[in-house]
């Protein structure tokens, strides 16, 4: 929300010193305080941001949320608030091309996942997929979960899966589950330690080992089954509203730019190091991790065929190469994971 210092913005106004005025940016922050992905990236890139624009646009973080998790976009878009962020899953129906980085088995780590679907989004996506009246920030993934079991179950082939109640976020990830013979009861992250620890499912799925331990649920988890690039990962969309972004200078938004996109997806790097100790944690306390199999991670990749093609198919259908973005996005994963 814009701020005019009365009778001074007038007076400068009127002289070749003209500036325009400072920009306070209300940026809603549907996370928990001390959540991970606030204090150690969301929190950290907007100080940054204030520091860099020497003070000309500062943030403030309402203490709780203005709407629910599906509606922060709508939010942004209708003025309740300026800026903001919304897990890309929410956006299926509108933003399909988006959904790319929840694909099942695509994202080797956090940063890598993140600086993919940046470049992708830049290089192939952003011709056709726009979040209408808002200014596109940035895209961060978090780092994918494969699959975690109540009990020593080792998931070796596709035929373990058959039957096996799961529990997963709803859309994609819970599709892929579907495709392998999985009974899903999907629901949202805040309902998974009522499920889990209640005994409805025999596994899960979808978030690290942080994910494990900030949902509580490390204590009835025996073991996990792990791919090289994961089942799943969240994802988030980050946006300032076109309508306030507009009263930026054009210099600010440049610094606002070279602080976000690319910028910020390397941040992520913190969250990896992170998921290592909660991972070594949970091997400490007795839990156990499997590899899959060559074969497994093939025959995964046969069942869940359909779910890349409609991707694939839905970006065609918007005037874009499909198999072109989805090869680019892994071979930039691939590159990134290998630290290049």
């Amino acid at each position: 929300m814009t701020k005019f210092p009365g009778l001074l913005a007038a007076a400068m106004m009127m002289t070749p010193l003209a500036a325009q005025a400072d920009t306070t940016i209300v940026f809603n922050n549907f996370l928990g305080p001390t959540d991970g992905l606030y204090t150690d990236i969301i929190q950290p890139w907007l100080s940054d941001i204030e520091a860099e624009t020497e003070g000309r646009v500062t943030f403030h973080v309402p203490e709780a949320s203005l709407a629910p998790p599906p509606e922060l976009l709508t939010m942004v878009q209708q003025g309740i608030a300026d800026g903001g962020f919304i897990m890309t899953g929410f956006l299926e129906g509108s933003n399909p091309l988006l959904q790319i980085s929840l694909l099942p088995s695509v994202n080797a780590s956090a940063m890598a996942g993140s600086i993919a679907s940046w470049r992708t989004y830049e290089n192939h996506l952003s011709q056709v997929e726009t979040l209408e009246g808002v200014e596109l920030l940035g895209l961060l993934t978090l780092s994918p979960g494969s699959f975690y079991s109540m009990n020593d179950t080792e998931f070796d082939d596709i035929s373990d899966f058959q039957g096996v109640k799961f529990w997963a976020l709803p859309g994609l990830a819970s599709r892929s589950l579907s495709a392998l013979g999985a009974v899903v009861s999907p629901g949202p992250a805040v309902r998974m330690y009522e499920v889990i620890s209640g005994g409805v499912v025999d596994a899960y799925c979808c978030l690290d080992f942080s994910g494990l331990a900030a949902f509580n649920v490390t204590q009835f988890t025996k073991s996990a089954t792990e791919l090289p690039n994961g089942l799943y990962s969240g994802s988030f969309a980050f946006y300032i509203g076109s309508d306030i972004w507009d009263t930026i200078s054009p210099e600010d938004q440049a610094i606002i730019r070279g602080l976000s996109g690319e910028a910020l997806a390397r941040r992520m790097i913190i969250s990896e190091a992170e998921g290592e100790a909660d991972r070594a944690a949970f091997i400490a306390s007795g839990g156990k991790v499997h590899q899959a199999s060559d074969e497994l991670i093939a025959a995964l990749a046969d069942a869940w065929a359909p779910i890349y093609q409609d991707w694939t198919d839905a970006a065609d259908a918007a005037g874009i190469d499909g198999a072109a973005a989805l090869a680019y996005y892994r071979e930039q994963v691939a590159l990134i994971a290998a630290g290049n």
